[in-house]
Protein backbone atom coordinates (compact mmCIF):
# COMPACT_ATOMS: atom_id res chain seq x y z
CA UNK A 1 0.00 0.00 0.00
CA UNK A 2 1.16 3.32 -1.05
CA UNK A 3 2.31 5.72 1.92
CA UNK A 4 -0.32 8.83 2.49
CA UNK A 5 3.03 10.98 2.28
CA UNK A 6 4.20 10.30 -1.25
CA UNK A 7 0.63 9.27 -2.88
CA UNK A 8 0.77 12.99 -4.56
CA UNK A 9 3.43 11.88 -6.84
CA UNK A 10 1.08 9.73 -8.28
CA UNK A 11 0.01 13.04 -10.42
CA UNK A 12 2.95 12.73 -12.48
CA UNK A 13 1.63 9.13 -13.71
CA UNK A 14 -1.85 10.66 -14.61
CA UNK A 15 -0.11 13.07 -16.95
CA UNK A 16 0.94 10.18 -18.70
CA UNK A 17 -1.90 8.13 -18.69
CA UNK A 18 -3.48 11.56 -20.56
CA UNK A 19 -0.75 11.83 -22.60
CA UNK A 20 -0.95 8.00 -23.84
CA UNK A 21 -4.91 8.26 -23.90
CA UNK A 22 -4.85 11.50 -26.36
CA UNK A 23 -1.83 9.69 -28.18
CA UNK A 24 -4.36 6.65 -28.88
CA UNK A 25 -7.14 8.91 -29.36
CA UNK A 26 -4.95 10.24 -32.49
CA UNK A 27 -4.23 7.64 -33.72
CA UNK A 28 -7.74 5.63 -33.88
CA UNK A 29 -9.53 8.93 -35.19
CA UNK A 30 -7.21 9.04 -38.38
CA UNK A 31 -6.08 13.01 -37.47
CA UNK A 32 -1.81 10.99 -36.79
CA UNK A 33 0.25 8.17 -38.09
CA UNK A 34 2.03 5.95 -36.38
CA UNK A 35 5.44 7.61 -37.35
CA UNK A 36 4.23 11.32 -36.50
CA UNK A 37 3.35 9.59 -32.48
CA UNK A 38 6.83 7.82 -32.19
CA UNK A 39 8.04 11.53 -33.41
CA UNK A 40 5.80 13.19 -30.24
CA UNK A 41 6.86 10.39 -27.64
CA UNK A 42 10.74 10.66 -28.63
CA UNK A 43 10.33 14.47 -28.37
CA UNK A 44 7.70 15.56 -25.66
CA UNK A 45 6.61 12.54 -23.43
CA UNK A 46 10.26 13.34 -21.45
CA UNK A 47 9.42 17.26 -20.76
CA UNK A 48 6.25 16.64 -20.12
CA UNK A 49 6.82 14.01 -17.57
CA UNK A 50 9.57 16.40 -15.84
CA UNK A 51 7.45 20.08 -16.35
CA UNK A 52 4.47 17.67 -14.34
CA UNK A 53 7.21 16.20 -11.33
CA UNK A 54 8.59 19.73 -11.13
CA UNK A 55 5.25 21.64 -10.79
CA UNK A 56 3.83 18.70 -8.25
CA UNK A 57 6.55 19.16 -6.15
CA UNK A 58 6.75 23.18 -6.21
CA UNK A 59 2.81 23.61 -5.92
CA UNK A 60 2.96 20.49 -2.87
CA UNK A 61 5.87 22.65 -1.01
CA UNK A 62 4.06 25.83 -1.47
CA UNK A 63 0.35 24.74 -0.68
CA UNK A 64 1.84 22.98 2.74
CA UNK A 65 3.01 26.17 3.22
CA UNK A 66 0.08 28.02 2.34
CA UNK A 67 -1.59 25.56 5.15
CA UNK A 68 0.39 26.35 7.91
CA UNK A 69 0.19 30.13 7.17
CA UNK A 70 -2.94 31.01 5.22
CA UNK A 71 -5.49 28.31 6.43
CA UNK A 72 -8.39 27.78 4.37
CA UNK A 73 -10.78 28.17 7.26
CA UNK A 74 -9.69 31.07 8.58
CA UNK A 75 -9.50 33.47 5.24
CA UNK A 76 -10.47 31.26 2.14
CA UNK A 77 -10.41 34.69 0.26
CA UNK A 78 -7.02 35.26 0.70
CA UNK A 79 -6.65 31.77 0.39
CA UNK A 80 -8.34 31.98 -3.14
CA UNK A 81 -6.72 34.48 -4.69
CA UNK A 82 -3.20 33.08 -3.13
CA UNK A 83 -3.95 30.00 -5.37
CA UNK A 84 -5.02 31.52 -8.45
CA UNK A 85 -1.69 33.35 -8.16
CA UNK A 86 0.32 30.43 -7.75
CA UNK A 87 -1.18 29.14 -11.18
CA UNK A 88 -1.01 31.92 -13.30
CA UNK A 89 2.75 33.16 -12.16
CA UNK A 90 4.00 29.69 -12.53
CA UNK A 91 2.64 29.27 -15.67
CA UNK A 92 3.69 32.20 -17.29
CA UNK A 93 7.27 31.42 -16.31
CA UNK A 94 6.73 28.48 -17.20
CA UNK A 95 5.60 28.99 -21.29
CA UNK A 96 8.28 31.91 -21.49
CA UNK A 97 11.13 29.57 -20.54
CA UNK A 98 9.18 27.17 -23.08
CA UNK A 99 9.03 30.35 -25.80
CA UNK A 100 12.81 30.64 -25.31
CA UNK A 101 14.12 27.27 -25.80
CA UNK A 102 11.61 27.34 -29.18
CA UNK A 103 13.91 30.45 -29.82
CA UNK A 104 17.21 29.13 -29.23
CA UNK A 105 15.60 25.95 -31.31
CA UNK A 106 16.25 23.37 -28.94
CA UNK A 107 12.43 22.09 -29.81
CA UNK A 108 13.01 22.44 -33.39
CA UNK A 109 10.39 24.96 -35.27
CA UNK A 110 7.92 27.86 -33.28
CA UNK A 111 4.97 26.46 -33.74
CA UNK A 112 3.33 29.75 -34.99
CA UNK A 113 0.48 28.37 -36.33
CA UNK A 114 -0.63 28.42 -32.73
CA UNK A 115 -1.67 31.09 -31.33
CA UNK A 116 0.17 32.12 -27.66
CA UNK A 117 -3.52 32.54 -25.90
CA UNK A 118 -3.92 28.77 -26.50
CA UNK A 119 -0.36 28.33 -25.40
CA UNK A 120 -0.65 30.01 -21.99
CA UNK A 121 -4.40 28.84 -22.07
CA UNK A 122 -3.22 24.85 -21.99
CA UNK A 123 -0.54 25.47 -18.97
CA UNK A 124 -2.93 27.42 -16.78
CA UNK A 125 -5.83 24.91 -17.04
CA UNK A 126 -3.01 22.03 -16.67
CA UNK A 127 -1.78 23.33 -13.54
CA UNK A 128 -5.34 24.40 -12.26
CA UNK A 129 -5.99 20.55 -11.98
CA UNK A 130 -2.80 19.56 -10.41
CA UNK A 131 -3.49 22.48 -8.21
CA UNK A 132 -7.10 20.81 -7.03
CA UNK A 133 -5.54 16.99 -6.95
CA UNK A 134 -3.00 18.32 -4.93
CA UNK A 135 -4.90 20.16 -2.67
CA UNK A 136 -7.39 17.08 -2.63
CA UNK A 137 -4.96 14.46 -1.57
CA UNK A 138 -3.30 16.90 1.04
CA UNK A 139 -6.91 17.39 2.70
CA UNK A 140 -7.60 13.78 2.75
CA UNK A 141 -4.29 13.12 4.63
CA UNK A 142 -5.17 16.12 6.86
CA UNK A 143 -8.78 14.00 7.12
CA UNK A 144 -7.22 10.57 7.94
CA UNK A 145 -4.41 11.74 10.36
CA UNK A 146 -7.15 13.78 12.72
CA UNK A 147 -8.96 10.42 12.20
CA UNK A 148 -5.95 8.83 13.90
CA UNK A 149 -5.49 11.51 16.22
CA UNK A 150 -8.97 11.04 17.23
CA UNK A 151 -8.53 7.49 17.83
CA UNK A 152 -5.27 7.18 19.52
CA UNK A 153 -7.00 10.03 21.82
CA UNK A 154 -10.23 7.13 21.83
CA UNK A 155 -7.91 4.94 22.98
CA UNK A 156 -5.70 6.64 25.35
CA UNK A 157 -8.87 8.03 27.59
CA UNK A 158 -9.79 4.43 28.34
CA UNK A 159 -6.80 3.42 28.95
CA UNK A 160 -6.50 6.92 31.34
CA UNK A 161 -9.89 6.07 32.88
CA UNK A 162 -9.02 2.07 33.95
CA UNK A 163 -5.90 3.29 34.87
CA UNK A 164 -7.74 6.27 37.04
CA UNK A 165 -9.68 3.78 38.99
CA UNK A 166 -6.87 0.92 39.56
CA UNK A 167 -4.71 3.33 40.96
CA UNK A 168 -7.08 5.59 42.38
CA UNK A 169 -9.02 2.96 44.16
CA UNK A 170 -5.31 1.12 45.17
CA UNK A 171 -6.07 -1.01 47.83
CA UNK A 172 -3.11 0.35 49.94
CA UNK A 173 -4.08 3.71 49.31
CA UNK A 174 -7.30 2.71 50.57
CA UNK A 175 -6.00 0.48 53.79
CA UNK A 176 -3.51 3.67 54.65
CA UNK A 177 -6.29 6.25 54.92
CA UNK A 178 -8.80 4.12 56.94
CA UNK A 179 -6.06 2.99 59.11
CA UNK A 180 -5.97 6.90 59.54
CA UNK A 181 -9.35 7.67 59.67
CA UNK A 182 -9.77 4.62 62.52
CA UNK A 183 -6.90 6.34 65.08
CA UNK A 184 -8.36 9.82 64.28
CA UNK A 185 -12.03 8.62 65.82
CA UNK A 186 -10.27 7.80 68.77
CA UNK A 187 -8.42 10.76 69.11
CA UNK A 188 -9.88 13.78 67.83
CA UNK A 189 -13.99 13.57 66.44
CA UNK A 190 -13.57 16.57 64.75
CA UNK A 191 -10.02 15.75 63.14
CA UNK A 192 -11.97 12.21 61.79
CA UNK A 193 -14.78 14.43 60.83
CA UNK A 194 -12.55 16.29 58.43
CA UNK A 195 -10.85 13.53 57.24
CA UNK A 196 -13.86 11.64 56.02
CA UNK A 197 -15.22 14.83 54.49
CA UNK A 198 -11.76 14.96 52.20
CA UNK A 199 -11.85 11.15 51.66
CA UNK A 200 -15.34 11.29 50.04
CA UNK A 201 -14.20 14.48 48.32
CA UNK A 202 -11.40 12.68 46.65
CA UNK A 203 -13.24 9.39 45.37
CA UNK A 204 -16.57 11.56 44.95
CA UNK A 205 -14.28 13.44 41.93
CA UNK A 206 -12.45 10.07 40.49
CA UNK A 207 -15.67 8.95 39.43
CA UNK A 208 -17.37 12.25 38.16
CA UNK A 209 -14.52 13.08 35.94
CA UNK A 210 -14.28 9.14 34.45
CA UNK A 211 -16.38 10.23 31.80
CA UNK A 212 -14.43 13.73 30.99
CA UNK A 213 -11.13 14.20 28.75
CA UNK A 214 -10.52 17.53 30.57
CA UNK A 215 -11.58 19.45 33.81
CA UNK A 216 -11.36 23.20 34.61
CA UNK A 217 -8.21 23.95 36.81
CA UNK A 218 -10.17 25.44 39.18
CA UNK A 219 -11.74 21.27 40.07
CA UNK A 220 -8.58 20.17 39.80
CA UNK A 221 -6.73 22.40 42.63
CA UNK A 222 -9.71 21.45 44.74
CA UNK A 223 -9.63 18.18 44.31
CA UNK A 224 -5.36 18.06 45.19
CA UNK A 225 -6.46 20.00 48.05
CA UNK A 226 -8.32 17.25 49.46
CA UNK A 227 -6.00 14.84 48.33
CA UNK A 228 -2.77 16.80 50.05
CA UNK A 229 -4.78 17.21 52.92
CA UNK A 230 -5.59 13.38 53.10
CA UNK A 231 -1.59 13.05 53.56
CA UNK A 232 -0.89 15.38 55.81
CA UNK A 233 -3.56 13.52 57.73
CA UNK A 234 -1.21 10.43 57.49
CA UNK A 235 1.96 11.96 57.91
CA UNK A 236 1.39 14.69 59.79
CA UNK A 237 4.80 16.72 60.51
CA UNK A 238 6.96 14.71 58.12
CA UNK A 239 4.45 16.15 54.90
CA UNK A 240 4.35 20.23 54.18
CA UNK A 241 2.66 21.36 51.07
CA UNK A 242 1.27 24.48 49.66
CA UNK A 243 -1.15 25.41 46.93
CA UNK A 244 -0.39 28.88 45.95
CA UNK A 245 -2.28 29.96 43.15
CA UNK A 246 -4.62 33.01 44.08
CA UNK A 247 -5.99 34.39 40.58
CA UNK A 248 -8.45 32.30 38.82
CA UNK A 249 -7.40 30.43 36.03
CA UNK A 250 -9.74 30.18 33.17
CA UNK A 251 -7.88 27.35 31.81
CA UNK A 252 -8.16 23.37 31.60
CA UNK A 253 -6.04 20.25 32.36
CA UNK A 254 -6.23 16.60 32.21
CA UNK A 255 -8.12 15.05 34.65
CA UNK A 256 -5.56 13.84 37.57
CA UNK A 257 -2.37 15.45 36.63
CA UNK A 258 -1.90 16.83 39.67
CA UNK A 259 -2.39 13.94 41.32
CA UNK A 260 -0.14 11.90 39.49
CA UNK A 261 3.05 14.14 40.58
CA UNK A 262 2.11 14.14 43.74
CA UNK A 263 1.82 10.08 44.51
CA UNK A 264 5.48 10.13 42.25
CA UNK A 265 7.28 12.89 45.27
CA UNK A 266 5.63 10.30 47.82
CA UNK A 267 6.60 7.08 46.42
CA UNK A 268 10.30 8.31 45.43
CA UNK A 269 11.60 10.48 48.47
CA UNK A 270 11.61 9.64 52.11
CA UNK A 271 8.61 11.40 54.36
CA UNK A 272 9.55 11.43 58.09
CA UNK A 273 9.56 14.30 61.09
CA UNK A 274 13.52 14.55 60.68
CA UNK A 275 13.11 15.00 57.23
CA UNK A 276 9.94 16.37 56.15
CA UNK A 277 8.99 16.32 51.97
CA UNK A 278 7.88 19.63 51.07
CA UNK A 279 5.62 19.90 48.23
CA UNK A 280 4.55 23.21 46.33
CA UNK A 281 1.79 24.28 43.46
CA UNK A 282 2.09 27.35 41.59
CA UNK A 283 0.71 29.59 39.05
CA UNK A 284 3.37 30.41 35.97
CA UNK A 285 2.63 31.62 32.55
CA UNK A 286 -0.26 29.39 30.84
CA UNK A 287 1.27 26.75 33.32
CA UNK A 288 1.25 25.17 36.74
CA UNK A 289 4.73 24.80 38.30
CA UNK A 290 5.01 21.84 40.90
CA UNK A 291 7.41 21.42 43.16
CA UNK A 292 9.22 18.94 46.06
CA UNK A 293 12.12 18.19 47.43
CA UNK A 294 14.89 15.75 46.84
CA UNK A 295 15.42 13.41 49.21
CA UNK A 296 15.79 9.55 47.55
CA UNK A 297 14.52 6.81 50.13
CA UNK A 298 17.33 4.50 51.07
CA UNK A 299 15.41 1.84 49.44
CA UNK A 300 14.69 3.30 45.95
CA UNK A 301 11.35 2.48 44.57
CA UNK A 302 11.86 0.82 40.83
CA UNK A 303 10.52 3.82 38.40
CA UNK A 304 8.90 2.55 35.61
CA UNK A 305 8.39 6.44 34.63
CA UNK A 306 5.04 5.17 32.62
CA UNK A 307 3.04 7.80 34.80
CA UNK A 308 5.37 10.33 33.01
CA UNK A 309 5.22 8.91 30.00
CA UNK A 310 1.73 8.71 29.52
CA UNK A 311 1.02 12.12 30.49
CA UNK A 312 3.37 13.36 27.83
CA UNK A 313 1.38 11.24 25.67
CA UNK A 314 -1.74 12.70 26.63
CA UNK A 315 -0.52 16.29 25.93
CA UNK A 316 0.72 15.19 22.66
CA UNK A 317 -2.35 13.71 21.67
CA UNK A 318 -3.66 16.92 22.42
CA UNK A 319 -1.53 18.83 20.04
CA UNK A 320 0.03 20.76 22.74
CA UNK A 321 2.93 21.74 24.61
CA UNK A 322 4.37 19.08 26.35
CA UNK A 323 4.95 19.16 29.96
CA UNK A 324 8.57 20.18 31.05
CA UNK A 325 10.57 17.60 34.13
CA UNK A 326 14.01 19.19 35.69
CA UNK A 327 15.90 18.75 38.80
CA UNK A 328 17.29 22.24 40.06
CA UNK A 329 19.71 21.83 43.10
CA UNK A 330 17.68 20.22 45.74
CA UNK A 331 14.59 20.28 43.97
CA UNK A 332 12.59 18.47 41.30
CA UNK A 333 10.35 20.82 39.14
CA UNK A 334 7.50 20.10 36.60
CA UNK A 335 5.81 22.44 34.56
CA UNK A 336 2.44 21.27 33.41
CA UNK A 337 1.03 23.34 30.55
CA UNK A 338 -2.46 24.86 30.90
CA UNK A 339 -5.00 24.21 27.82
CA UNK A 340 -7.34 27.09 26.50
CA UNK A 341 -11.12 26.33 27.66
CA UNK A 342 -13.00 24.17 25.13
CA UNK A 343 -15.72 21.63 25.24
CA UNK A 344 -15.14 18.73 26.60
Amino acid sequence: MTSAKYRIFLIPLVTVLIMASSVLAMLLFGYRNIEEVKEVFSNRIWIALLNAILTVAIFYFVVKWFNKKFDWNKNWALRFVLDAGLVIVHSYIGMTFIDLLFEFGLFGHDPKSASKEFLYIIPIAMDTLFLVLIELIMGMEEKDKLAIKIACLEKEQINTKYSALKEQLDHHFLFNNLSVLSSLIYEDVNKADHFIQDFASTYRYVLQINQRNLVSVEEELDFINNYLHLYKFRFEEGFEYKVNVKKKLDCQIPPLTLQLLVENAIKHNMVSRKHPLTLSIEAGDKCLIVKNTIQPKKEKEISTKKGQENLIEKYRLLGNRLPEFREETNEYIVIVPLLKKQDD
